[in-house]
């Protein structure tokens, strides 16, 4: 063999070894590639579902203060949330009035402390045909408020949003952009675009004439 023919033999060789090379090294990026999908598809699947539950939410100090009640609830790993389907939450303290929500579906962020940024607090985003009522007590009036999205802040007692309002009490009507109640004072802050309407008094019944 004469060293041109050598050297033509060693290039075809070391040809081979770099192309099949290069395609290991793309099988394993292939490979990793999916086993990453894989993990990501896994972590996005809920990992957990239950149907018709309820559950009492205990507050920092230990008493009870929200039950909460849906036809279904999912927890999602990726993002620790719980997303909760047609959910109808009650509060409950002998010194504060109750609240009555509902919603077509909620959104439970918990708080933790492996999320960027860090969640400091439970929230519950309220989606859909959202509602709030506060019965008529001793020191309080009848409210109703609707709206397509409420954020309710379990630990604080605030219910707030960003979106329009409708706001219903015993003698008015009210619309507005942004809202905020905190049922511990019960205070209630409207943000912008704010129009209040009085209701009309209903007419005194007529009295029959001897």
């Amino acid at each position: 063999m004469t060293i041109d023919r050598f050297r033509i033999w060693l290039a075809v060789i070391l040809l081979g070894v770099i192309t099949m090379g290069t395609i290991w090294v793309m099988e394993v990026i292939r490979r990793h590639a999916d086993d990453e999908q894989s993990r990501t598809s896994a972590r996005s699947a809920p990992d957990y579902y239950v149907e018709k539950f309820n559950f009492i939410r205990l507050s920092n100090n230990g008493k009870a203060n929200y039950h909460i009640t849906g036809d279904s609830l999912v927890h999602l790993p990726r993002t620790d949330n719980i997303e909760i389907k047609h959910p109808q939450i009650n509060s409950f303290d002998q010194g504060r009035p109750p609240l009555h929500l509902r919603a077509e579906l909620a959104v439970v962020s918990q708080k933790s402390s492996l999320t960027t940024p860090k969640r400091e607090h439970d929230e519950v985003h309220l989606h859909d045909n959202v509602s709030m009522e506060r019965p008529e007590g001793l020191s309080s009036q009848f409210v109703r408020v609707e709206s397509d999205y409420l954020l309710l802040l379990p630990d604080e007692d605030i219910v707030k949003t960003d979106k329009p309002v409708s706001i219903t009490t015993g003698k008015l009507h009210s619309t507005a952009t942004g809202m905020i109640a905190n049922n511990s004072t019960q205070g209630l802050e409207l943000l912008s675009k704010v129009y209040i309407q009085l209701k009309k008094r209903e007419p005194a019944p007529k009295t029959g004439t001897k």
